[in-house]
């Protein structure tokens, strides 16, 4: 089970990494366009979550948490760049 975990921590790890590199390619889409983006990468990753887990609860939990991570990470390394 701690594969499993790992594995899809991998996995959360590279979608978000090709979100922010999508969001640097359309710096010039409206926020409205970033946002339904943003919105559609966090249904995927929820899906690849279930795939994996098979659980509804623990699925969207593991999803929420690393969007999270991606996000407090993401402003982080933008206010120091």
């Amino acid at each position: 089970m701690k594969m499993v975990w790992g594995l899809l921590s991998c996995v959360h790890l590279i979608l978000w990494s090709s979100y922010s590199v999508i969001e640097w390619l359309s710096n010039k889409d409206s926020l409205l366009a970033k946002s339904i983006l943003l919105l559609m990468f966090f249904y995927l990753s929820y899906l690849i979550a279930l795939s994996f887990i098979e659980k509804r609860k623990a699925a969207f939990i593991f999803s929420v948490s690393s969007l999270l991570t991606f996000v407090f990470s993401y402003k982080v390394v933008i206010v120091l760049v």
